[in-house]
């Protein structure tokens, strides 16, 4: 079939989500696996029992089967074993290099990476208040090392077979992207020879330290340690390579990048590939149900497949030695054309029509702003302007925000800071004239109390004011805010605050067009599941009117601080907040007729394991009456050439196909502007949720587990 005639289709076979990323934390610490670390943790602070070691062993054996699939159990039971070996075992258990190496990082100095990453890994320290960057960034490289240097790798992954389906001859050149310590880089090292060369790129300082300490250490001539961006591989232009080897890392440049940071990272790639190379990738496959999945991040491989298709890499071959890991190599072709988007097909089939990718997930409120310069002048000009009371700079850094604002960062804070300019040099009848809605005046207020405190402070570190003037040719885009000077979760708060209660909000969102569409009548209870800081519970208070009700949830307890001080004003008299949870809206039974989801749905998908979604939405279900409605406000993944919307974002494709096996069906799909959709569900009546059965070997393990508690 010719590339013209050819199209990449991904089918939603069931309710999974095709793609996984974030953090588990808490829902992947079971009782077991903090059982079995705190037996550890005994021995390691001075306990020096066998049987300490022997007991987590035991709860090891039970668990690994059952949890946490490629997590860190193979890895801390390993050490176990080193621990109890006799001295001349352990000096065999060290003589690979690569093991002496892992066995150095977790146990000198008192085993105190070890004790290090136990004791915040399973809660038993807390970070706590204070500047814990240092700590944090710590703990990333630790989770990374006892996972990707893990001796017992081999066990959960099948690295052997792996290994065996690269095609690296000796004197090959490879390029290890991504490289973390340098597990496979080690490994392709030893395949290429001393007439070849590994290039081991990484970006986290802590993995360089380690790979350059390595090199030196154990005499490694034909690995050189290259210090990676994200924007291109990092190789030098003359530099070309045999193959490209990517390992658990394709998962974020498929969601966390734009397409215009994936495009020129993939034409890197291109250009470092000399003619006949390839590209090598594994990663993380989305598993059926009744497998154990992989613990961390996934994508299903055919949207990786369909998205390089049309990069011009053709898939030349697969492997896949267990369900939870593929292994795909691609070769190099000519890049087809955009496909189009035929509208004929079953809500479970999704064409692929271009390179773009079909969620996004960049987080609103990071330390690191990437305003482009354009718009860090602006925050500049605002923020000079408000010290000297300066009209002038006022005026025109409005000017600027208004040219900027459909460009770049929509639904972000431009808007916002517009709204606030004017506010400014209004007179007194005119700002209360604006602040007439007792909501506004209530943001209005919390910004501009003590001469405007919070928001002076915010454009001064938001924006990174401390920096030279960008003008000047000396500030970066992508600087990262340290948080030493300020707190970075308190202007995250802040951020969160201004923009999405921000009173400009309908001149990118249309946001009054888009409440006309939604089925809301008066006397009804309306949950609005995720409320921010509640600038939809306020207007559902009002269209539900004294005989209705709106539940605002939300696990940001901040959050509903700000909106619980709001109604204790006096206003909002038929709001109620909920404190609610990740895997539960936390309402009663058929108590509510509307569901309200706006710019939340994404995380669901992609950040949620699968049971923690399946019991998120099982308590939606159970909350709404049998005619309610469940609407899902969020944001799409544009074409190419459309300003996308600042955060996160999902193919609203895969919001329909998803909920389709929940037992939603889809009444109407609605979209004001290319950056946001409405779409509207009710409950399909004749829908019969399947029970859930633990397996016999789930149930083996918790009966077993019962004896080291």
């Amino acid at each position: 079939m010719s590339k013209e005639q050819y199209q990449p289709r991904l089918t939603v076979k069931d309710k999974q989500s095709l793609i996984h990323l974030g953090s588990l934390d808490s829902f992947d610490i079971t009782e077991g696996g903090k059982a079995a670390a705190k037996l550890l943790l005994t021995y390691l602070d001075g306990g020096n029992q066998n049987h300490e070691l022997e007991k987590a062993i035991d709860i090891y054996n039970d668990l690994i089967p059952n949890e946490n699939f490629g997590g860190e159990y193979t890895s801390l039971q390993w050490l176990c074993k080193y621990y109890l070996a006799e001295e001349s075992q352990k000096v065999n258990m060290r003589q690979q290099p690569m093991i002496d190496g892992f066995v150095r990082m977790l146990t000198d100095d008192n085993a105190e990476n070890l004790k290090t990453y136990l004791n915040y890994k399973y809660h038993f320290k807390e970070y706590g208040s204070g500047d814990t960057t240092q700590l944090r960034a710590r703990m990333r490289f630790l989770e990374d090392f006892i996972l990707f240097s893990n001796p017992a790798r081999d066990s959960w992954e099948a690295t052997k077979d792996n290994l065996d389906q690269v095609p690296l001859r000796k004197g090959a050149h490879v390029a290890d992207l991504g490289c973390g310590p340098g597990y496979y880089s080690f490994r392709f090292s030893e395949f290429v020879g001393e007439e070849g060369k590994v290039y081991a790129i990484e970006t986290n300082p802590l993995h360089l330290d380690y790979l350059r300490d390595y090199v030196k250490r154990y005499d490694v001539n034909n690995v050189e340690v290259v210090e990676g961006s994200f924007e291109g591989i990092g190789l030098s232009p003359d530099i070309q390579v045999d193959a490209v080897f990517i390992c658990s890392l394709y998962h974020n440049i498929y969601a966390a990048f734009t397409d215009e940071e994936r495009d020129y990272f993939v034409g890197s790639i291109r250009n470092a590939l000399r003619d006949g190379g390839e590209l090598i990738i594994v990663d993380n496959d989305l598993v059926t149900e009744g497998e154990l999945p992989y613990h961390g991040p996934y994508v299903h491989r055919d949207m990786l497949v369909s998205q390089l298709w049309y990069y011009g890499f053709e898939l030349k071959d697969s492997f896949q030695f267990t369900p939870q890991r593929y292994l795909l190599r691609f070769g190099m072709a000519e890049p087809p054309a955009d496909g189009k988007n035929d509208a004929d097909h079953p809500v479970n089939v999704i064409p692929v029509t271009s390179s773009g990718s079909l969620v996004r997930y960049r987080i609103i409120g990071t330390s690191t702003s990437g305003y482009t310069v354009r718009g860090k002048r602006c925050g500049r000009m605002m923020y000079e302007g408000m010290l000297a009371n300066d009209s002038e700079k006022l005026h025109a850094a409005y000017r600027a925000l208004e040219e900027l604002y459909p460009l770049e960062r929509i639904g972000d804070d431009y808007t916002a800071l517009m709204w606030f300019i004017t506010y400014f040099l209004s007179s007194d009848e005119e700002k209360a004239e604006m602040t007439a809605d007792p909501f506004i005046k209530f943001y209005a207020d919390y910004f501009v109390e003590n001469d405007y405190e919070r928001l002076k402070t915010y454009l001064y570190y938001k924006f990174h004011l401390e920096l030279p003037d960008p003008e000047n040719g000396n500030i970066t885009t992508n600087y990262e805010y340290n948080g030493k000077e300020f707190s970075i979760a308190t202007l995250n708060e802040w951020n969160e605050f201004l923009i999405f209660n921000n009173p400009n909000r309908h001149i990118w969102e249309k946001t009054n067009e888009m409440l006309d569409l939604l089925p809301i009548k008066e006397g009804e209870c309306v949950a609005d599941v995720g409320c921010g800081g509640g600038a939809f519970t306020w207007r559902f208070s009002n269209m539900v009117g004294p005989k209705g009700t709106v539940y605002s949830t939300e696990i940001n307890k901040d959050a509903l601080s700000y909106l619980e001080a709001f109604t204790q004003t006096g206003q909002g008299k038929n709001i109620q907040t909920v404190v609610a949870k990740m895997n539960n809206i936390s309402l009663p039974e058929n108590s509510v007729d509307v569901v309200f989801m706006c710019s939340m749905y994404h995380a669901v998908y992609i950040t949620d394991i699968e049971f923690v979604k399946d019991d998120f939405i099982e308590s939606l279900r159970r909350a709404m009456r049998r005619d309610a409605r469940l609407i899902i406000v969020d944001n799409a993944v544009t074409p190419r050439g459309v300003p996308s919307y600042y955060g996160p974002g999902i193919a609203k494709e895969l919001v329909i196909a998803q909920l389709k096996y929940y037992g939603f069906n889809l009444v109407k799909n609605e979209q004001l502007i290319p950056q946001r959709y409405v779409l509207v569900f009710e409950k399909d009546p004749e829908f019969v949720p399947k029970k859930k059965e633990e397996s016999e070997k789930v149930t083996h393990a918790k009966n077993k587990l019962e004896k080291f508690m």
